[in-house]
């Protein structure tokens, strides 16, 4: 390769430091809401999680294409502009309608970028130094994440509009792709019958999509808890929801270690400590609460999805752990797309604004998650870990 290590490294690393960018806004909802008092608040919630709902063609086209019938490069240059486009352009709109235009563009930026981080780190890394970036991408996607969302919040005390110009953050991405970033070699698709994918694969993609739904709830309401109840500011909601960012982080350093003592009971441990997550952020009455609460949410839910990732790794050939993997994430932005219409449900049936209650129902489901895995893996054996499945969920 021309370029130094370090510069190839930086040039991937801000490939994953975007790959968070959809929770930007969230701590603007409420502000959002008071903007467009017309719009009933299941459709506005349609500007966090349409998005989700045009990453699933785009993810799945992205992984396809890339590497193999399109480049790197071009891709990554694609979806960054409209990663762009998409997400600074409502700052500049009036219209509901056409700022929802927008988010699905963002969306589909989002889309076909998610896929290429862990794609690059296998075209231009191998053995232990591929390892240790998939470790250093994760850390740095979180740390993005944060850096969307606390600006997102900080720039919403100010005005709505100025919180989708976070996104503008990406534009260093851009350039540093353009300059930096080496095409990787193309990939060769060997010749053969395509294998049929587990019907596991499928189960455990919804089961997964569930858990997104349940989460969604309390991350698109947590301004509106905040700001109702007299708690903070939109500011203040972005640091909030940044700490599920955070505990994310925590979750992917201790995995590794607490995976080698709990092994098969991690998705329990994950499972319970998310369900404590949601208890305090439910009976919150405090900046304080929410926020230890939203951090262990995070925290049980990183400690869960290495450990799903792991159980594919057992189920499929190493050449299908990649579709197998974008059939997960693809159902599970889904779930988070149909949140909107779950918190609009759960409105209905109880006659009141859904703001706490899907929270008490995601405490009440992971409850009887915890009780239910733990006593399903009680009376079965322990399985072995697929060869090389620890270094993916480290």
């Amino acid at each position: 390769m021309a370029k130094s290590r370090s510069m190839v490294t930086f040039a991937v690393m801000s490939v994953f430091f975007v790959a968070m960018g959809i929770g930007t806004i969230t701590p603007a909802i409420q502000s959002i809401a008071d903007a467009f008092p017309d719009v009933a608040f299941s459709t506005l919630l349609l500007v966090s999680t349409l998005p989700s709902l045009l990453i699933i063609p785009a993810t799945l086209f992205s992984g396809a294409m890339a590497g193999t019938k399109i480049g790197y490069r071009p891709l990554l240059l694609v979806a960054l502009i409209l990663f762009l486009a998409g997400g600074v352009a409502p700052a500049f709109l009036n219209n509901f309608t056409t700022i929802l235009l927008s988010r699905a563009v963002f969306g589909i930026g989002i889309g076909l970028l998610s896929p290429l981080g862990n794609a690059l780190v296998l075209g231009l890394f191998e053995g232990q130094e591929r390892a240790n970036m998939l470790g250093l991408g994760g850390v740095v996607m979180n740390l993005g994440g944060i850096a969307f969302q606390m600006l997102g919040g900080f720039l919403a005390a100010i005005s709505w509009r100025y919180a989708f110009l976070a996104h503008g953050l990406a534009v260093i991405s851009l350039l540093v792709v353009l300059f930096l970033l080496p095409e990787p070699e193309k990939v060769e698709v060997p010749a053969g019958p395509k294998a049929t994918m587990p019907l596991a694969v499928y189960v455990i993609s919804l089961l997964f999509g569930i858990a997104m739904m349940l989460n969604y709830p309390m991350l698109v309401n947590m301004s509106t808890i905040i700001i109702s109840g007299n708690l903070g500011t939109a500011a203040s909601a972005g640091m909030v929801l940044s700490m599920f960012t955070v505990g994310g982080m925590v979750a992917g350093s201790i995995f590794g270690k607490l995976h080698q003592i709990v092994q098969r009971f991690t998705i329990s441990v994950g499972l319970t400590i998310t369900a404590l997550g949601m208890a305090l952020v439910y009976y919150a009455n405090s900046l304080l609460t929410l926020t230890v609460g939203t951090t262990g949410v995070g925290i049980g839910f990183g400690l869960v999805m290495p450990a799903v990732m792991m159980i594919l790794g057992t189920i499929v050939p190493p050449h299908a752990f990649a579709i197998a993997s974008g059939i997960l994430m693809a159902v599970m932005n889904a779930f988070a797309f149909l949140s909107t219409y779950y918190i609009e449900f759960i409105a209905r049936v109880t006659g009141e604004p859904a703001i706490k209650s899907p929270i008490f129902i995601a405490l009440c489901a992971y409850v009887a998650a915890v009780v239910i895995y733990t006593l399903a893996n009680l009376k079965s054996p322990a399985k072995p870990s697929a060869p090389g499945a620890s270094e993916e969920g480290k």
